[in-house]
């Protein structure tokens, strides 16, 4: 369905392209969207933070609550109401501009500044960061840009190429490289959100997706910026399915459906909208 092969198992032109990448399919397949939606530089750090583990430092176990609600309130500024992929492209924008990370440095914490940005580790530490992620995921998108800016057998593209602030072509992008992992919101669902406004319709709006291919009923992870969302997204994407009692999908972002046809076209047509 990625185009990697043809009839005779052969790699494709895409294919060749997937194979330059030290990606997974499903990420490597993302960020050759890019260059279609002018949004290199934006899919290059969302796809070095998807590679990285967990970005968030949430508190557990016997944490004080405190320090549970402060990490909360850390993470707040960061969170995009159009889901995960954005939200960790926000996380790597503000750790840039606000950050200073000095190659076998120190990592006691201090207050110094230079140029008015802190130190990797006082920055992480004060948001509630994994430094350890954002390095990795820092070092990840620099070995990507290279790869991807690089002649031939590099992609040569425009590594410096922004979408700027126009977030649609962000997401209809992660729509067109995530068009296999998406997902409507239960019709049964959104009727009962619209139709009644106590406690339980929140449950409905948290989980209730049912996947576009193969049908199955999923629910946004705790994790997520968008567990508990109102109102809920009526379609998304997703990076990951984890399954427990019940499945939950991760890295979940917001797309329009109608996007769907008009991006695969020859996966999705405008009948298969419920």
């Amino acid at each position: 369905a990625l185009g990697a092969v043809d009839n005779k198992l052969e790699l494709t032109r895409h294919g060749k392209k997937l194979a330059v990448l030290p990606l997974n399919p499903t990420f490597g397949h993302l960020m050759l969207q890019s260059p279609e939606y002018g949004c290199v530089s934006e899919m290059l750090t969302a796809v070095a933070m998807l590679s990285s583990e967990n970005i968030f430092y949430r508190p557990g176990g016997r944490s004080e609550g405190n320090l549970v609600a402060r990490a909360a309130s850390a993470h707040r500024r960061f969170v995009s109401h159009e889901g995960d992929l954005p939200t960790l492209l926000n996380v790597y924008q503000f750790w840039r501009r606000e950050a200073i990370y000095r190659q076998g440095g120190s990592r006691r914490k201090t207050k110094e500044a230079t140029g008015g940005k802190l130190d990797h580790f006082d920055w992480c530490h004060r948001n509630f960061i994994s430094s350890r992620a954002l390095l990795r995921a820092h070092e990840v998108r620099l070995q990507l840009e290279e790869i991807c800016g690089r002649p031939k057998p590099g992609l040569s593209y425009d590594v410096s190429s922004t979408c700027g602030d126009d977030i649609d072509k962000f997401l209809k992008c992660a729509c067109s490289g995530l068009f296999l992992q998406a997902a409507c919101l239960n019709r049964t669902s959104a009727e009962v959100n619209s139709e009644r406004k106590s406690n339980l319709a929140v449950l409905s709006s948290r989980g209730r997706y049912i996947t576009k291919n193969g049908g199955r009923e999923v629910s946004i992870h705790p994790t997520s910026s968008m567990f508990g969302r109102q109102p809920a997204a009526k379609c998304v994407v997703f990076t990951e399915m984890l399954t427990t009692k019940k499945d939950y999908i991760r890295g979940v972002t917001q797309i329009r459906e109608e996007w769907l046809a008009e991006v695969v076209p020859d996966f999705y047509t405008s009948s298969s909208k419920k």
